[in-house]
């Protein structure tokens, strides 16, 4: 691998095949939006692609959780006028193409798969960062020309952009992207935890979360492998509970990773599969892989640089995705002879620094499951308290809570929260600087108010009395009151409550 710089842009290259493979990638995705500008990366990508001529091309570009990526595979003339016309798009975007691109984004419907580490990444974070991709956001609808050209400008610059080239490389590659440097990219705070909690999350799946220092220590990641392997030996071939183990692992910074340990369950298994997980995590944290365990990972690690192709490809990748974030870069031979040098007390004692911050997560319908008992505590997915606080009070009309436990319900517009009983009893609050968007309905006779901490309600003038929603607007932020966009073709107004929280995950485009 060779690093070269191309107006302003460092391009990782390497021998190979006389087709040319090319991905041009970005330090942003859907970690660097708002609730109120979900899809924004992704609607960027889109209007890049679209300013492009037709092409036989191999070409495609995908918006994930903290990076964008345009990516070709063909001629090397051909993939250099690829990339130079993707610069060149982002540059001065195709706006006038947003009504188009918002509808296709709707019939993607990239928003709607359920994703256990989106939940996970939720429980840790609420609406901010990774946590975002749990939600579906108000809409591509919503966002309007100067949000989307803002966007572009602050992330869609040569600072911000790493080239990897497998093959020949473009003759004359030129990369005319905007000047700027690599934007600040701030970590998100962390939902306050002293210890290891459950919660219900997610529609399915089970999950473990864990923060570590970063990716430099090879003992966590080693015992992050030995933890999937002793899953499947339990969870699938002893019991048949689970079919797939696997991990994910987000940078967050160079001293800030969030590892993510999924397994998926037979229905009506998932609080056994969950119990499977969490034993198996605190017994490796205590005693320990044993030296079999070790070597079988490690061999398993080394007969996968056997590819030297596929070795070199992702050897590229990974260079160009430390570049944009920021992050050192390691070759994968160095990675494998630290495998080899650790130990499994240096496992152990990666795994139990890590059990401060675990969240373990089962789905929300999971039965007949109370947590893997002291120390690791419950944590509700939303804000949940005890009792209603002072402020105006409104309920549904009395003849309406008398035939429908639906309507026994309670909302309070106070100096400092909104806050509601929902038919369960549960009493939620959103504190008026912890909203993340109200998003009103066409005719202004309701709001949706999402919190960054994964609550939200519907307030209706209909069902609360008239004046509730013009008292919830005077107390919420103005930037976080949108506007209702006019509709696209086709879209139906009944989807805004649907808008608030559901599952996402990467948003990928032809």
């Amino acid at each position: 691998m060779q690093r070269i710089d191309i107006d302003g842009v460092p391009v990782f290259t390497a021998d190979g095949p006389a087709r040319t493979t090319a991905a041009l990638v970005f330090g942003v995705g859907l970690r660097d939006e708002t609730f109120a500008t979900i899809e924004v990366t992704h609607l960027v990508e889109h209007l890049a692609m679209a300013a492009l001529p037709r092409t036989h091309l191999r070409c495609s570009a995908v918006t994930d959780v903290d990076t964008t990526t345009f990516s070709a595979t063909g001629r090397p003339d051909a993939v250099g006028a690829f990339l130079e016309g993707v610069c060149r798009a982002l540059s001065d975007l195709p706006t006038e193409r947003m009504g188009v691109e918002v509808g296709v984004l709707q019939a993607e419907s990239c928003s709607t798969p359920d994703s256990t580490a989106a939940g996970l990444w939720a429980a840790r974070f609420g609406l901010a960062g990774p946590g975002l991709v749990v939600a579906a956001g108000p809409g591509p609808e919503y966002l309007t020309e100067q949000t989307v050209r803002a966007h572009a400008r602050r992330w869609f610059v040569r600072g911000n952009a790493a080239l990897w080239v497998s093959g020949p490389l473009p003759p004359g590659l030129r990369l005319p992207l905007p000047p700027g440097p690599r934007p600040g990219r701030p970590v998100p705070a962390a939902r306050p935890q002293t210890g290891p909690v459950w919660t219900r999350a997610g529609r399915s799946g089970v999950g473990l979360l864990l923060t570590a220092g970063g990716a430099a220590d090879p003992a966590l990641t080693l015992g992050v492998e030995v933890l999937k392997e002793r899953l499947r030996d339990t969870a699938r071939l002893a019991r048949g509970l689970s079919y797939s183990v696997d991990s994910l692992a987000l940078d967050l910074s160079a001293d800030r990773r969030e590892v993510a340990v999924v397994v998926d369950a037979r229905p009506g298994q998932e609080g056994e599969v969950a119990r499977l997980l969490w034993a198996a995590y605190a017994e490796l944290g205590e005693a320990g892989p044993t030296a079999a365990e070790l070597a079988h990972a490690v061999g398993g690690f080394a007969e996968e640089l056997d590819d030297e192709r596929a070795v070199v490809e992702s050897e590229l990748a990974d260079a160009a995705y430390c570049a944009v974030g920021g992050l050192p870069f390691r070759p994968v031979q160095d990675v494998l002879a630290a495998w080899r040098a650790t130990g499994p007390g240096q496992v152990a004692a990666a795994l139990r620094a890590t059990v401060p911050t675990a969240v373990l997560a089962v789905p929300e319908d999971t039965d007949h499951y109370d947590g893997p008992g002291h120390p690791v505590e419950r944590r509700y997915v939303c804000a949940v308290q005890d009792r209603l606080p002072p402020g105006r009070t409104s309920r549904p009309p009395l003849l309406a809570r008398l035939f429908s436990p639906a309507q026994r319900v309670a909302l309070v517009v106070g100096e400092r929260e909104l806050a509601w009983r929902d038919p369960d009893g549960d009493v939620h609050a959103v504190p008026w600087d912890r909203v993340a968007a109200a998003l009103p309905t066409p005719d202004g006779r309701a709001v949706l108010v999402v919190g960054r901490d994964l609550c939200s309600t519907l307030v209706d003038d209909d069902r609360y009395g008239r004046g509730t929603v013009a008292a919830v607007r005077d107390r919420v932020p103005a930037d976080r009151w949108l506007p209702r966009p006019a509709p696209v073709a086709g879209t139906p107004a009944a989807g805004l409550v649907a808008a608030a929280l559901p599952g996402a995950g990467a948003a990928a485009s032809p």
